[in-house]
């Protein structure tokens, strides 16, 4: 199943409203293998902190949801691989304060 950019966006946003924190707190990236560069490169935590992929309809369709959390919202971009049609979002949880919080 791939998602339109709508479908993304708005399920990006319920996260981040949902678990908290400024945009600036989060990371976004685009990759043709998003779980690789999320939990390899950008070494998310698969159980501690909070992170969402979406396969979009195409890598433009992603670069459409990229852009938007980066110019409108100022996501922080990943360092890494920005190209591909699977988009992610995440947020690395610092302490374990803010981890019990985030339950």
């Amino acid at each position: 199943m791939v998602f339109s950019p709508q479908q993304i966006k708005f399920e990006f946003l319920s996260y981040i409203k949902e678990f908290g924190g400024r945009p600036d707190e989060w990371q976004v990236g685009c990759a043709a293998d998003a779980q690789l560069a999320m939990f390899e490169r950008e070494r998310v935590d698969r159980e501690r902190d909070i992170w969402l992929w979406k396969p979009a309809l195409s890598p433009a369709a992603a670069r459409i949801v990229f852009r938007y959390l980066t110019e409108q919202l100022n996501v922080r971009i990943c360092e890494g691989e920005t190209q591909g049609a699977n988009i992610f979002l995440f947020k690395k949880l610092a302490d374990a304060g803010e981890r019990a919080k985030a339950i």
